[in-house]
């Protein structure tokens, strides 16, 4: 099925006439305040003279379907209070504005003094092997920040030149392990590009053929064909696709997503000065300052749209989505290069006449690679670009520039963001907008639905909003079994600290506090039965956001402690012993005669299996050059307590 829209091109040059009427008149700006005292929600929106009514829908989020509306309000409604809701409860709205000529809508996620999930499950990482061992420390960090979010990273390492259909094979393996639990795809450099479909979403008859199509490894029981599209037509060869060229058939998606899916991809940018792994290495150092606080942009959005004259009104999802995430007034109409050049920006939306590298009235590849644009998030719309496999891409040289964490095609269909609002993850966003069939609003043309071309770039764990998170943490067994930890604060003023436990083998944090903890300290006295646990402390505070209020979380700090272990154990320890400790490239581990033969295992802090061998003497040498920093475990068959190693 050809997917062909030659009669709506996206021109390559830019409409004289600026003007933001359509996107304004497909979308409602939003945002809502709470009152926790009588537990209400008041949302508000910005006026439009086209209005004849307004009528507002809510769910529950992550539930289907909009229902009946619980309001229709006058064209001269500004506002609506919602008393019925209940604390702790994520609320999704939906604003549809009436109008002459042109419904608008408007979405926002809302909640009073609601939770974060800090069990976020699953995510597989998958590595290109390209960046192994060179980057090794920046991927030890990416993880231990991930898993400091909740997240229980799952790696799997790829050759750039395998067959897709081997690397989703993996994929498909993994998340067979545990499907209720395995939640997103994390694509870490040039993972095997699937391509996919006869269509062409920017309208251009000489860019008609198949375009990448990350979401075919996020969709684990959809049938995908590689035997009925014969279209040699377009211009790239990257684009043509024929039977059985190892490129699908589907242009749409054959069933839902499974698994939230998103690329960091720098390969063929040879516009930068950078190598691949430069720019790799830049953009896991700013992904980690962001995430710790190290930097923090202002709430505001900055949007360009230069086609806004088309009925289409291309930049309708960022006017929507992006007022629930900073406030209706802060979303700033400008010009996209001055405003970030000069402002450290939240978001930012530009779409212009676009190639392959640029979009006229924006930006270029080239202007990326030159100077430090300064939006954390970003939405980019025009021709040809939004195929970004192609050398010098404008979407995936913009996560190389500056501050700019991620990047979507937003425009054919509407990609939209107000659920990162309260704390959710960007992976949520582009699920909901690759399996959006009728939830939203998705172009004017009543289209481009789940089309496979629909994708994101970036870290799919992103929040918007982190806190500093506090360090060194620190266990100790004291004399009556129980594990005394200590830690040092936030630099940023919290309520206070949540604390964690797991098992080395458990897959799920256990929040021990019943109240936030207001100090830096906390004893473990709950422990049953004796064991090796591992602990995370996390600082909390209230935010109030442009749509509600949530206790965040900020990022992690790590520690271990063992509790009282049996009789026999506590006497093979006496006999156990490392040295050097700490260690740089190797530590001897000592044991009894009784352990000769034994198995050892060595843990890293989140439970996973760095190395392992077989106690061969009293005396036996483990190489430990190889390893990150930090803090490790030494399990030893038979024993339920651990050793504790420092690798400087």
């Amino acid at each position: 099925m050809k997917l062909f829209f030659s009669f709506l091109l996206i021109f390559s040059v830019s409409s004289t006439v600026f003007s933001q009427t359509s996107a304004f008149d497909n979308a409602v700006l939003t945002q809502a305040s709470i009152n926790a005292i009588d537990t209400s929600i008041t949302i508000k929106w910005a006026a439009n003279q086209d209005a004849m009514q307004y009528n507002i829908y809510r769910k529950i989020y992550g539930t289907n379907g909009w229902g009946a509306p619980i309001a229709s309000l006058a064209s001269s409604a500004l506002s609506f209070t919602d008393s019925l809701v209940l604390p702790h409860q994520l609320y999704e709205y939906k604003i549809m504005r009436i109008a002459n000529s042109v419904n608008g809508y408007g979405y926002l996620v809302s909640g009073i003094n609601t939770q974060l999930n800090y069990n976020k499950g699953k995510l597989i990482l998958v590595i290109d092997d390209y960046f192994i061992p060179n980057l090794q420390a920046e991927i030890d960090q990416l993880i231990i920040d991930l898993e400091a979010d909740g997240w229980f990273v799952q790696q799997q390492l790829v050759n750039r030149n395998d067959n897709v259909t081997q690397v989703k094979s993996l994929i498909q393996s993994m998340y067979s392990n545990d499907p209720l639990e395995t939640k997103t795809i994390f694509l870490l450099g040039h993972v095997p590009v699937p391509y996919s479909g006869d269509l062409n979403p920017d309208g251009h008859p000489d860019h008609l053929g198949a375009w990448p199509a990350d979401v075919f490894y996020a969709d684990m029981d959809g049938i995908w064909t590689d035997n009925s599209v014969n279209d040699f037509s377009a211009s790239d060869p990257r684009n043509q696709n024929i039977p059985n060229d190892g490129k699908m058939d589907q242009s749409v998606l054959p069933s839902d997503l499974e698994l939230e899916i998103s690329r960091v991809d720098f390969y063929m940018l040879p516009t930068f000065t950078e190598t691949e792994s430069q720019l790799m290495i830049s953009y896991l150092n700013k992904l980690h300052d962001f995430k710790t606080r190290q930097y923090i942009p202002q709430d505001s959005a900055v949007v360009e749209d230069n086609f806004g004259g088309m009925a289409e009104g291309f930049s309708g999802a960022a006017l929507a989505g992006l007022s629930p995430l900073v406030g209706i007034n802060e979303v700033k109409i400008a010009d996209y290069t001055s405003t970030l050049l000069a402002n450290d920006f939240l978001w930012a939306y530009g779409a212009g006449g676009g190639w392959y590298s640029g979009a006229s009235g924006i930006a270029s590849t080239s202007d990326f690679a030159t100077n430090n644009y300064k939006s954390t998030f970003s939405m980019l719309f025009g021709s040809y670009f939004g195929d970004w496999d192609a050398t010098d891409n404008f979407m995936r040289a913009s996560l190389a520039s500056g501050k700019t964490l991620t990047c979507s095609w937003s425009g054919r269909p509407y990609i939209y963001y107000h659920q990162l609002s309260m704390g959710n993850h960007l992976g949520q966003s582009i699920k909901a907008a690759q399996n959006n069939i009728s939830a939203y609003f998705s172009s004017t043309l009543n289209t481009f639905t789940r089309w496979i071309h629909i994708a994101q770039l970036g870290d799919p764990s992103l929040r918007i909003k982190y806190i500093a998170p506090p360090t060194n943490l620190v266990g100790t067994t004291n004399s009556t079994g129980t594990i005394d930890l200590s830690w040092l604060p936030s630099s940023e003023t919290v309520l206070g600290y949540n604390v964690y436990r797991r098992l080395p083998n458990v897959f799920s944090w256990e929040l021990l506090n019943s109240n936030i903890i207001s100090g830096t300290t906390y004893t473990d006295n709950s422990i049953v039965n004796g064991g090796n646990y591992l602990y995370m402390v996390r600082a909390t505070d209230t935010l109030t956001s442009a749509s509600g209020s949530y206790y965040n979380l900020s990022l992690g700090a790590f520690g271990s402690g063992n509790a009282t272990a049996s009789n026999v154990d506590l006497l093979h320890l006496q006999n156990v012993r490392l040295a050097p400790n700490p260690a740089l490239d190797f530590t001897t581990l000592m044991v009894h005669e009784s352990s000769i033969g034994k198995n050892y295992k060595v843990l890293n802090l989140f439970g996973n299996q760095i190395a392992s061998g077989v106690l061969k003497d009293k005396i036996n040498k483990i190489n430990i050059d190889f390893f990150p920093s930090g803090i490790y475990l030494i399990q030893i068959e038979g024993f339920s307590s651990t050793l504790k190693l420092i690798k400087n």
